[in-house]
């Protein structure tokens, strides 16, 4: 771990505030916009950047390992996940942050939304040596939460390892959906959470410096390792497309909340035909979570049988491209 860090926490709005300070100071200042980040490439410490990605730009989830023989970095962690994210998930890269036994916390960001912070410091002139998600650095007590507001927005610590980030509307959900714990507030708590510790308010990246110094986790390895540049085009059309997504989920703040319960309700409909279908072709499979992969552990060991079938005309399928397959009977 480096001695002395810069620590940059980008606002997800391409206009919003760049909230800056040395590692071992209290002194947070800000600049407006991305673009004014090149204002900082003739600090001091330019070249040794912490990029704080908003908690907001990643995924927490919790997995068992299947089996032994796989280590916690080699896991196919998408593939376990698949059945609780919605969209694409082979673009995301995942970083252990924890491991004991056979349990693993690990922490995803989309590649492309990694690789566009990154991209964006390297064209403003500034090393970034280290990423993490910037509530994830919060204090936190075992089995509690910790909130702390930055203007109009909370960052969220859970124990053991999940952070988020959230407005004063969605707060008290959000809350609600983790387990019982005492719940550390730092300044004033919106209306609507039940607060067991009221603390002095600080700012977040003071707070998140001493838990910074313990912690050896880094978003930057395997291909991100090198940092590499990327095609200021490409980003800039990821920068619009980011910005428009943004704007429109801030006009549907008040629709998003019903729309995400009927999205919850579909995937436990969906999850509950899939749990059928899995144990009546296989009657001993009792797992419930992971169906992925522990169907296609018991396809593999299967001896007869329509898996047997699909098998063999996908390798016919294989060997003769132009063939389309529209339909399957059996």
């Amino acid at each position: 771990m480096m001695k002395k860090v810069l620590f940059i926490r980008p606002d997800t709005r391409e206009d919003g505030k760049v909230w800056w300070c040395e590692s071992g100071s209290e002194q947070v200042e800000y600049l407006t916009g991305w673009h004014a980040l090149n204002e900082l490439s003739c600090h001091a410490l330019s070249q040794q950047v912490c990029l704080l990605l908003p908690a907001s730009d990643t995924i927490f989830r919790q997995f068992t390992l299947p089996k032994k023989g796989i280590s916690a970095q080699a896991a196919p962690f998408s593939w376990m996940a698949e059945e609780t994210l919605l969209g694409e998930v082979e673009t995301l890269h995942w970083t252990v942050l924890n491991k004991k036994g056979a349990d693993v916390d690990a922490v995803a960001i989309d590649a492309e939304r990694l690789r566009h912070w990154l991209t964006l410091f390297a064209g403003a002139g500034l090393k970034v040596v280290q990423a993490l998600p910037d509530a994830y650095l919060l204090p936190v007590s075992e089995g509690g939460s910790t909130l702390v507001s930055l203007e109009d927005n909370f960052w969220l610590r859970f124990s053991p390892c999940s952070a988020s980030e959230s407005d004063a509307v969605l707060l008290p959900l959000l809350m609600k959906s983790h387990p019982a714990g005492d719940v550390r507030c730092y300044g004033d708590a919106p209306q609507g959470v039940l607060v067991d510790e009221h603390l002095e308010w600080q700012h977040p990246l003071v707070l998140i410096q001493p838990q910074w110094q313990r912690c050896r986790v880094n978003l930057l390895h395997g291909e991100f390792s090198t940092r590499p540049t990327r095609s200021a085009g490409f980003q800039h059309l990821n920068t619009v497309i980011t910005a428009a997504a943004l704007l429109c989920i801030g006009l549907l703040i008040g629709p998003r909340v019903g729309m995400a319960w009927m999205l919850t309700h579909q995937q436990n409909e969906i999850r509950q035909e899939m749990i059928t279908v899995a144990q009546h072709y296989f009657p001993s499979l009792h797992q419930t979570t992971n169906l992925k992969y522990f169907v296609g552990q018991n396809i593999g060991k299967a001896k007869k049988g329509v898996f047997l079938q699909l098998e063999a005309l996908n390798q016919i399928k294989q060997s003769l491209p132009a063939l389309e397959i529209n339909n399957v009977e059996y």
